[in-house]
């Protein structure tokens, strides 16, 4: 008698139930993904509309606000930092530079002035849109009391876990700066370094991302939750690393327009003030379609989520009916 005539003479589901059937790894691709995201708002329209219009949108009014205002605080620190290089006597350049001190202190002012309302609406609307599209995915229907209720739980969790991906990233960005400063001399590694620190940052974003779904739907918090992120997105690297690409691309063309309205513009004068004011009203719809992309992004990253989870949950049911298995025999 054979191994396997053996094992189903001893298994007596093995002649009653098919034998499971393999996960469909090659369906969850970034277009499936992408397309079930915008499935989940579709289906759900008014709850995720309650979730934008309460969350999302005060958000981007935030962000757009911050931009708005400190962008000609930056403009006149550039001015100055370039005009203190170029001062005759090192008296001249000393107080320039006093200047530009003083208002890279009131930026500041204003970005921590901001930071609070910025991260209490970012807080919310991360858990109140991921519970729903996690709730979605698995086929119940969401409720804005139950997405209230996992923001007042959950808060905390997911503050400590942004301050975490804040620090990563920006330790990230630290060492390329440095690298990059280090290759000015080297054209060719500087842009081998651009090339490969821009692919390694649109990585870390997923994964940050992913940490970020990780600490509302499980118990793990801060540099627990990027390495659970870590170790899921590992089975997915290169369709998460398309998402990211996406999500990065669709926000760098907002900052793109809206930027583009800002430079260029002489915020000294009054006249120059009035034009740059009315070129940044002809954009404000990219305030509410900022808002959009926010939520639509949560979404995407539960939705990419809730398949690593799902492809990581059948891998070890298939290894521990194997190990089963080889246990048997070994009996036998």
């Amino acid at each position: 008698m054979s191994e396997r005539e053996i094992l189903e003479s001893h298994d007596p589901r093995a002649s009653t139930s098919p034998p499971p059937p393999p996960p469909p790894p090659s369906s969850s691709s970034t277009v499936r993904i992408i397309f079930e995201s915008i499935a989940i708002l579709l289906r759900h329209p008014l709850h995720f509309l309650a979730i934008y219009a309460l969350t999302a949108l005060p958000l981007s009014l935030l962000i757009f606000s911050l931009a708005v205002s400190a962008h000609p605080i930056e403009i006149r620190v550039r001015s100055l930092e370039s005009l203190a290089r170029i001062s005759p006597t090192h008296f001249e350049s000393r107080q320039v530079l006093e200047e530009s001190r003083s208002e890279a202190i009131s930026a500041l002012r204003l970005r921590a002035a901001y930071s609070l309302p910025c991260l209490v609406f970012s807080v919310a609307a991360l858990a109140s849109s991921v519970h729903s599209a996690s709730a979605a995915v698995s086929g119940r229907r969401p409720s804005l009391s139950s997405a209230a209720t996992v923001v007042r739980e959950r808060w905390f969790r997911a503050l400590v876990t942004s301050i975490c991906v804040y620090a990563s990233m920006w330790a990230f960005l630290s060492i390329t700066a440095t690298l990059r400063v280090a290759l000015a001399d080297f054209a060719g590694l500087r842009f081998l370094a651009f090339l490969i620190g821009s692919a390694l940052e649109v990585y870390l974003m997923l994964v940050l991302g992913v940490a970020m779904v990780v600490t509302v739907l499980e118990e793990r918090v801060g540099f627990d939750a990027v390495r659970a992120s870590l170790a899921l997105v590992s089975g997915r690297r290169w369709i998460g690393f398309v998402l990211s690409c996406v999500l990065v691309l669709l926000t760098g063309s907002i900052w793109w327009v809206l930027e583009t309205s800002m430079d260029g513009q002489d915020c000294t004068s009054i006249v120059g003030m009035v034009r740059w004011m009315v070129g940044i009203g002809r954009r404000a719809w990219l305030v509410p379609l900022y808002g959009l992309l926010m939520l639509w992004s949560y979404v995407v990253l539960t939705v990419f989520y809730c398949h690593c989870r799902r492809r990581r949950t059948s891998g070890v049911g298939r290894r521990g009916e194997g190990e089963n298995e080889v246990a048997l025999v070994d009996i036998l």
